[in-house]
């Protein structure tokens, strides 16, 4: 009997341990992936504000999600315009919320930096948030890189595709 009350304490002080510790863990969790686009960052932002370049195509590809963009963030902290006491970055973010079957499935956004005249560099982001008391989640999204990164990758890649398909479309139709 006494082996049981122990073995149980154990587990229970353990257990107790385990959460204690996961409460340091962030409840916010960031998955970016950026990509250098030969583009001026105002007509590439444009293109994608009037729908030149479909932000629904770029981040579901074929598959039927809602995709609602703003120019404000659907997540209560904004982790990339809170830069206390630094100099203030210069980016234009147009930020998306995808939905499937009403429920939210990703916050995150689109930045574009000009770092030259003719290169942009485009930075797609995932913002997760989880509630502070479920460990285990919040375990799981701080290991969802190479579950989120390759999505994120090929809709860079689709952005850098439309962007020149529209850019020789604009060419072909203003000679």
């Amino acid at each position: 009997m006494k082996i049981i009350k122990l073995g149980l304490l154990s587990v229970l002080v353990f257990g107790l341990l385990f959460w204690g510790i996961t409460l340091l863990f962030p409840s916010n969790t960031v998955i970016s992936r950026a990509l250098n686009i030969a583009a001026d960052s105002g007509q590439l932002m444009r293109s994608l504000s009037a729908n030149e370049i479909s932000v629904q195509t770029l981040l579901s590809g074929n598959e039927k999600l809602v995709v609602k963009t703003a120019d404000i963030p659907f997540y209560d902290d904004d982790l990339f315009n809170q830069q206390a006491g630094q100099q203030p970055i210069h980016a234009d973010t147009l930020f998306f919320q995808i939905q499937q079957s009403a429920a939210v499935i990703a916050n995150g956004g689109i930045a574009f930096y000009q770092l030259q005249k003719d290169s942009t560099t485009t930075q797609m982001f995932y913002v997760f948030q989880t509630p502070w008391y479920k460990p285990l989640l919040k375990m799981k999204m701080m290991m969802a890189d190479k579950a989120y990164g390759p999505g994120l990758d090929s809709a860079l890649k689709r952005c850098a595709t439309a962007w020149a398909q529209t850019k020789t479309d604009s060419t072909l139709h203003h000679p």
